[in-house]
């Protein structure tokens, strides 16, 4: 079959594209951005388009000629300026829906999310529902999965709950009793392979979900056996919870935030027998996966650095933010001039060079924190670092044998700023 899947890059249309791909299908995507995905799989066919820009029937169009059947699994954790939960998960996919029956595409599935109602709490629930709503109102063979938390190699809510189960100490929203229902992701590719199957039965709303529920904070404890750890839980109230989700902007993780702390205290379960019954098996168990696949160090290095990432990127943009304001306002000025007069920076140059450096320091910090082009940000920092360095070195030498080390200090910061990039670019 010609299958159209969306969200490819994600981790469950990742997963979807290689078994598509396994079971020889001919399969577009729909992406953003299909270098990296061109890499991996040269045999596909990339349409870049940004689902904000696409929440019109008449933009599908064009991409569904010779197309047998579409496969959604784009999906958003959190909004941003450029994207909404209304645009991402209703209004693009319900225009694809539309344009589906216009251009006599029979077939599509949809991978929606267990708890999606058009009367939830929550944005991301509310806008799912639109979508399945507006599907099951079309005359197309269709079929809707909604999953709960999944699980498998590469999940980022996945690593995220590693990384909760690695702290020193953990907080447990109201003591972790709220109920999950993992689900492994071959099970939901096994389900997908069904649905695209002409014999198998249409206009079907399947909760995918494991075998049986299990407790946040039981969750948790499995995650921290998995990794060779024990688990040390702090209970938390929802007061405490509220008051303290702010400083999550910090870290810059986009699976916590109000919705998800929502749909974690609602819990996440249902029947699994229905989904049993539709992919043939019982669901894979989550302590079977982990029984089954050892953790490796690069596992145990990533849940261990997780919430350090953002905090090595606002520690270095500090540094410089910090450098920049002293420079400019607080170290003496006649100290700066004298020491520029070594370095042969004297007269009319030498504020422009003071208050330019300062600027510089504190525009460097600025970029950091917004994470504005991060590879060319970190490029102008080395090398600022590098300049001042060989400056002093040759100018004023003694700063290497200085006790508070000002010039050895920048050797861990060169290598501490190359890391940070990394991270901050393979983030979840």
């Amino acid at each position: 079959m010609n299958i159209l899947l969306t969200g490819a890059t994600g981790f469950i249309g990742g997963h979807l594209l290689r078994i598509l791909l396994a079971e020889n299908h001919r399969v577009t995507v729909v992406c953003r951005r299909s270098e990296r995905l061109l890499r991996q799989f040269p045999e596909v066919r990339p349409i870049v388009l940004d689902f904000a820009d696409a929440t019109r029937s008449g933009d599908w169009l064009p991409y569904l000629q010779d197309i047998d059947a579409v496969v959604n699994a784009a999906g958003l954790i959190k909004e941003s300026s450029g994207t909404s939960f209304e645009a991402v998960h209703h209004l693009a996919p319900a225009a694809l829906f539309s344009a589906c029956v216009q251009r006599g595409v029979k077939k599509v599935v949809q991978i929606s999310a267990l708890g999606a109602a058009l009367d939830a709490e929550t944005l991301y629930f509310t806008s799912k529902a639109k979508a399945d709503a507006h599907l099951q109102s079309l005359d197309l063979d269709w079929f809707i999965f909604r999953p709960s938390i999944v699980f498998g190699k590469g999940a980022k809510s996945m690593g995220l709950l590693a990384a909760m189960a690695a702290l020193p100490i953990t907080p447990l929203p109201g003591g972790g009793e709220q109920n999950l229902q993992p689900v492994d992701i071959d099970d939901i590719s096994r389900a997908v392979v069904l649905a695209l199957k002409p014999e198998t039965p249409s206009r079907r709303v399947i909760d995918a979900v494991g075998p049986q529920p299990i407790p946040f904070a039981a969750l948790l404890g499995l995650l921290a056996d998995y990794s060779g750890r024990r688990l040390k839980p702090v209970p938390m109230s929802g007061i405490w919870l509220d008051r303290l989700l702010p400083l999550t902007a910090v870290l810059d993780e986009p699976i916590l935030n109000r919705q998800s702390l929502a749909m974690l205290r609602r819990g996440n379960t249902a029947n699994p027998d229905p989904f049993a019954a539709f992919i043939g098996r019982r669901p894979a168990r989550l302590e079977r996966f982990l029984r089954a696949t050892p953790v490796s160090q690069a596992e145990r290095w990533h849940a261990r650095l997780y919430f350090l990432r953002p905090l090595l990127t606002l520690s270095i943009a500090l540094v410089w933010l910090w450098t920049g304001w002293i420079s400019a306002f607080v170290f003496p000025t006649d100290e700066s001039y004298r020491m520029l007069s070594r370095v042969g920076i004297e007269g009319g140059l030498a504020p422009l060079v003071l208050y330019g450096a300062s600027l510089a320091d504190f525009a460097m910090g600025l970029a950091l924190l917004m994470r504005w082009r991060l590879r060319r940000v970190v490029a102008a920092q080395v090398a600022i670092m590098l300049i001042y360095m060989a400056v002093i070195s040759v100018f004023l030498p003694e700063f290497w044998l200085h006790p508070f080390g000002p010039l050895t200090k920048n050797l861990p910061l060169l290598a501490a700023t190359l890391i940070m990039l990394i991270l901050e670019e393979e983030k979840p």
